[in-house]
């Protein structure tokens, strides 16, 4: 009896021992799969990814765009000098007139044009008394104060003659160059005040395109040149008639006036001028993106050993999205071309393939 009650307990001893190790593996099994992840060691940094150019020393000479907006070479806003009445449009907008033809005449012109060539015929009708007068006085038949009366009344005639065609010439406007009426910004019957615009005229016979430049742009600039203008796919030529020498004390920039002649081009449309400037010699072209400014100086960053190194650098001129620069770089050191502002000078880097 002694015996099988000892058994029992060896026996329930072992079940539990076995119970006992599968919980332990299970257990262990868990642990390796649910384990924490290791903690990062902060003290290692994390290289950057980098897209770099190798420099290379050239000779560049740079091709810089402007952009303007064409506009008639010639244009007039057309006034009024004394107040009155429309009485005729004798052109629409759009018609092409001529140098010297009328375009808008008030009420009073008919009142004035009588007037003017009534003191033209009174000037006229003493200008031949003078001459009759001044026969006589050769003749001794005419007393000297006779005649000086005839001459100062000719004098006064004159006067009133010129006043009187100054005063008819106010009452109508007509055109100081050949071109076309742009808009007319009155009515008939409408009442006119003195400089108050009432219609454009324009030259469409040649176009000016006015643009802003940076200095170093005029240095290689001659007055007749030959520019290359470009709006709407169409490429032309034109000549540069003026430049400003002096900068703007607000931009510091240059204004050029380029005139064109092509009749495929509007007033109004938007056009590129491109100009070469002078070549610069033993200097490197590296994109805008590359350069950093930090307290008014420029740096690019350099790559030695994978990690960076910040160099000062020149800017000689810009060209669209280039820089020509010099300064401490050489020709093959490897630069970082973007993304600059977010480096450090000692950063561990990659260059991306």
């Amino acid at each position: 009896m002694g015996k099988l009650k000892s058994y029992k307990i060896i026996k329930n001893q072992g079940q539990l021992s076995i119970i006992a190790l599968f919980a332990f593996i299970s257990i262990s099994i868990l642990l390796v799969i649910f384990q924490p992840e290791p903690e990062a060691n902060v003290n290692r940094p994390i290289p950057v990814v980098v897209d770099a150019m190798q420099l290379k020393i050239e000779n560049i000479a740079p091709i810089v765009d402007y952009t303007g907006r064409l506009e008639p070479s010639k244009k007039a806003e057309l006034k009024f000098e004394i107040s009155g009445r429309l009485s005729k449009k004798l052109v629409q907008p759009g018609e092409f007139i001529k140098s010297g033809d009328k375009i808008l005449i008030l009420e009073e012109y008919y009142i004035y044009k009588k007037l003017y060539e009534l003191a033209k015929k009174n000037y006229e009708l003493q200008t031949k008394e003078v001459e009759r007068m001044a026969a006589l006085d050769k003749k001794s038949l005419l007393s000297k104060s006779q005649y000086d009366k005839t001459v100062q009344k000719q004098i006064e005639l004159e006067s009133k003659m010129y006043r009187s065609r100054q005063d008819f010439h106010k009452t109508f406007i007509k055109a100081n160059f050949s071109g076309v009426i742009n808009e007319i910004n009155i009515d008939e019957g409408d009442v006119v005040s003195p400089n108050t615009i009432v219609a454009n005229l324009i030259d469409t016979s040649s176009l000016d395109l006015y643009v802003e430049v940076r200095g170093d742009v005029i240095d290689g600039l001659e007055l007749n040149m030959n520019i290359e203008v470009s709006s709407n796919q169409i490429i032309s030529k034109g000549k540069l008639i003026s430049f400003q020498t002096s900068p703007n004390l607000e931009t510091y920039t240059h204004l050029l006036r380029i005139r064109i002649k092509d009749d495929r081009l509007r007033s109004g449309m938007l056009a590129n001028a491109k100009f070469i400037l002078p070549k610069i010699n033993k200097s490197f072209g590296v994109p805008v993106s590359s350069v950093l400014s930090d307290n008014g100086k420029k740096f690019v960053f350099v790559i030695y050993n994978k990690k960076l190194q910040k160099k000062e650098i020149n800017i000689l001129t810009r060209f669209e999205k280039i820089y020509v620069i010099n300064g401490n770089i050489k020709s093959n050191d490897l630069i970082v071309v973007k993304d600059v502002s977010s480096l450090s000078e000692g950063q561990d880097i990659l260059i991306s393939k």
